[in-house]
């Protein structure tokens, strides 16, 4: 039993910049945790299969995350928030999803509508870099940078616990 027993598995929703690079740090961290991936292209897939970061070798559908112990929303704001329409009622049970956007009302919002509070946890990566895409993703572009936690509810101290403990090394 390793001490980060309460995550094996890890999806990510988008694998760009951002996305990308949370992968590739949280793959250097825990090397045994499986990582699995959707993108916009199936070439961003083949290239983080080919890099052993990611266990699927084609786009995930929905239904390939439903044993995630965490998910990353890391597509544009209005996408994430479908997905999380997608997402409810196909995830296990203590699941927790994530997303990596600027703006929080509207997602929060929909947490909302979609009694989701026990699950989803908003954050935001303090960091970045002026390029975009898979190509220029690195597992230290958030060394030592703060990833703002907003949960919906501020009185689900475990929820907030377990993002943490995966989010703060």
């Amino acid at each position: 039993m390793g001490e980060h027993d309460l995550f094996q598995k890890i999806g990510f929703i988008g694998l760009g910049l951002i996305g990308g690079s949370i992968a590739k740090k949280i793959h250097t961290l825990y090397p045994d945790v499986t990582i699995i991936a959707t993108a916009g292209h199936q070439e961003t897939i083949t290239e983080a299969y080919g890099e052993h970061l990611i266990s699927n070798q084609n786009l995930c559908e929905i239904k390939d995350f439903y044993d995630c112990d965490y998910i990353f929303l890391c597509t544009p704001v209005k996408r994430n928030i479908e997905y999380l329409r997608q997402l409810k009622g196909n995830i296990k049970n203590g699941c927790i999803i994530t997303d990596v956007g600027s703006v929080k009302t509207d997602i929060h919002e929909e947490v909302t509508a979609l009694a989701m509070e026990d699950c989803f946890i908003g954050g935001h990566p303090m960091a970045g870099t002026q390029y975009s895409g898979f190509g220029h993703a690195r597992a230290n572009l958030y060394h030592n940078a703060p990833m703002v936690i907003v949960p919906p509810a501020f009185d689900n101290i475990e929820l907030l616990s377990r993002v943490q403990e995966l989010l703060r090394p």
